[in-house]
């Protein structure tokens, strides 16, 4: 069984880095809120420093995929 590789054009790489700029902004704003819930702890008796650090480490490893995923489509 052959598979034939088709090129999907400009337009499929246009809405691809469209996506992606959505997926970054939003990994962006994942790990800033992580970064504020992980600061509050400061200011805070509770204890919520934890789940803002796994927020940041989740918006960061986001990050990293889609940046990654960019580089996967152009190369």
């Amino acid at each position: 069984m052959e598979i034939n590789s088709k090129d999907p054009g400009k337009g499929h790489f246009y809405i691809s880095l469209i996506k992606s700029t959505v997926r970054i902004i939003s990994a962006g704003l994942l790990t800033w809120a992580g970064y504020v819930l992980w600061s509050a702890n400061i200011y805070s008796d509770i204890f919520i420093a934890d789940s803002g650090l796994l927020m940041m480490l989740a918006g960061a490893g986001l990050l990293i995929a889609e940046v990654l995923g960019i580089v996967e489509e152009v190369v």
